[in-house]
């Protein structure tokens, strides 16, 4: 069944455009398996079952969405991830009966590798990028976690959502212009699903209305988060709007990051393991 995944890191306004594509025709799947949380009290518009496969898979991995794995390439097709198809393809088709259907949850960024062998070639792609200060901003204010780190996660689920999309109908959104002007952002978006083949039969007036009184923060980027994450931002530049046969760059991900997480890793892999709870006091 032809459908969506939109792909993109954390905070990055992957919810929002989630539900600009439920508005315009794609099904999110059933309403009481949505995710609402005190961080988005609007809806995060993705999936409680699948979000729980994901947090599986990372699992058996060893880690989890704030420590991230690096598997080596192929690793889809190991035992251990193989053990897990049946159960994902369940659960896959119990959420979505009908299409087009559009599917987010940060996540997949990570685990997008093995979700394809059961969605298959039928899926878009839709990369939503937002520029890393804000990013690391929400995160460090959700979560408590240190700009450095979130910036590392950053890069991390970047560089793996666009590798992970290589060869399939990609379109890339910048979640600025968005904000800065729904409409005309929403009708480039419905316009070039349509060029890759997929017709979005939804208003896109009402799709862009959702984006009113949407709580955006700005935020200051600290110097040293910028420097280190220039680079990457530069490359991200360089990436099509919209791509049929998507062909990601190649860019080798920043020699600091790996290191980095892996000291902090103690206290935020703890917290995961006990549920990692989200609480706006935490910092």
């Amino acid at each position: 069944m032809p459908g969506v995944v939109v792909l993109g890191m954390h905070r990055s306004g992957t919810s929002a455009v989630s539900r600009i594509l439920n508005l315009l025709g794609a099904d999110l799947g059933p309403e009481e398996d949505l995710l609402t949380e005190y961080d988005n009290p609007a809806g995060h518009w993705e999936s409680k079952a699948l979000v729980a496969c994901n947090d599986r898979i990372l699992a058996a991995f060893g880690r989890s969405w704030d420590f991230p794995p690096w598997n080596a390439p192929g690793w889809e097709y190991s035992d251990r991830a193989s053990r897990l198809l049946p159960e994902l393809t369940e659960a896959f088709r119990d959420v979505y009966r009908t299409s087009p259907w559009v599917w987010k949850d940060p996540r997949t960024c990570l685990t997008f590798p093995l979700w394809r062998r059961v969605i298959g070639a039928e899926a878009t792609v839709v990369i939503v990028l937002r520029d890393p200060g804000a990013v690391v901003g929400s995160i460090k204010r959700r979560d408590g976690i240190p700009s450095l780190y979130a910036a590392g996660l950053w890069h991390h689920y970047v560089r793996a959502a666009v590798a992970a999309s290589v060869g399939l109908p990609v379109v890339c959104l910048r979640f600025e212009d968005l904000v800065a002007s729904p409409q005309t952002a929403v009708e480039a978006l419905a316009a070039d699903l349509r060029a890759l083949g997929l017709d979005l039969a939804g208003d896109p007036g009402a799709a862009a209305a959702s984006m009113q009184g949407a709580l955006v923060h700005g935020d200051a980027t600290p110097p040293l988060v910028r420097r280190l994450t220039s680079s990457t931002v530069e490359t991200l530049a360089t990436l099509p709007r919209r791509s049929m046969d998507f062909r990601p760059p190649s860019w080798r991900e920043p020699r600091w990051v790996h290191p980095l997480l892996v000291a902090y890793r103690g206290p935020w892999a703890l917290r995961a393991r006990a549920g990692h709870p989200l609480r706006p006091d935490f910092a």
